[in-house]
């Protein structure tokens, strides 16, 4: 069964607040991906709205044209930009110079892209990433004073952020649109970080297994933390579960407002929490 295919667009919005509040007082947060645009507008306590929508690039110029609350000003905007067309460098290797050579060294069809590099300090490494000039073009029209970073430094960042006092090897597995990101920690260290492409549930299993296998992981005392887009009653999560021994969905640790508190817990997770590696 393929699962990811028909991702449903969403829209929790506390307009009360929105409506009643300048939003130069708020900040917004933008993930672009395969599946289109999401976005969540946070103020200083809590996160205020959240929206995605499931749409080609040739639509999402439309869909941002379209929306009131992407059309406003904010007291900060970040994207956050999901690629495979990256790769992770030690800093002391790294020349910024030759980062169109890193991506074409390490990624096939890179000439239409422009290359951009986020420092990650918490590993002492700088990711290099691809993004097309359509998006680079949708975000200078719209988005033009944001700060702009590859998914790798958002979501690695806060994991070892998250995860510092514990005492034993985790593996992180987030769940987005066709695509999961599979990261290994033993404590304070980054042990493994990858992107696999997937259009089922059992290629998400493989996966799981297969960085098990490289990494002598031995799953029946494996810990693992599911986020993104996985449910408890998911085929996905059966069949994890079937394979893992100690299986949790993580907790995100930012506010809702009472007014969109409809997400699960582990939804939307690297979007909710790009604001705190600002």
């Amino acid at each position: 069964m393929e699962i990811g295919a028909n991702k449903p667009n969403r829209s929790i919005i506390d307009s009360k607040y929105l409506e009643s509040h300048s939003t130069e007082e708020c900040h917004l947060s933008i993930q672009i991906g395969l599946n289109g645009i999401s976005y969540c507008i946070r103020n200083s306590s809590e996160i205020l709205a959240i929206e995605s929508y499931n749409n080609s690039l040739s639509q999402l110029v439309s869909n941002i044209e379209k929306n009131k609350w992407l059309n406003l000003d904010y007291a900060s905007t970040n994207i956050t930009v999901n690629t495979k067309k990256y790769v992770l460098i030690p800093k002391l290797l790294y020349k910024n110079e030759d980062r169109n050579k890193y991506l074409k060294l390490n990624h096939i069809n890179t000439e239409q892209l422009e290359s951009l590099s986020d420092e990650i300090k918490s590993i002492e490494s700088v990711v290099v990433y691809g993004i097309s000039k359509a998006k680079q073009d949708i975000i200078s029209t719209f988005f033009p004073k944001s700060t702009i970073k590859h998914i790798s430094s958002i979501h690695i960042t806060n994991m070892l952020a998250k995860y510092k006092n514990c005492e034993e090897k985790t593996m992180i597995i987030n769940v987005d649109y066709r695509q999961i990101h599979i990261t290994v920690l033993d404590h304070t260290k980054l042990i493994f970080f990858n992107v696999f492409n997937y259009k089922t549930a059992h290629d998400c299993v493989y996966y799981t297994l297969f960085v098990c296998e490289q990494l002598e992981l031995n799953p029946e005392n494996l810990s693992v933390e599911l986020m993104g887009e996985i449910k408890k009653e998911s085929e996905l999560y059966n069949l994890i579960y079937t394979y893992i021994r100690y299986v949790n969905f993580a907790k995100r640790s930012v506010n809702l407002s009472p007014n969109i508190d409809s997400l699960l817990e582990h939804e939307h997770y690297t979007l909710l929490h790009q604001h705190l590696c600002e």
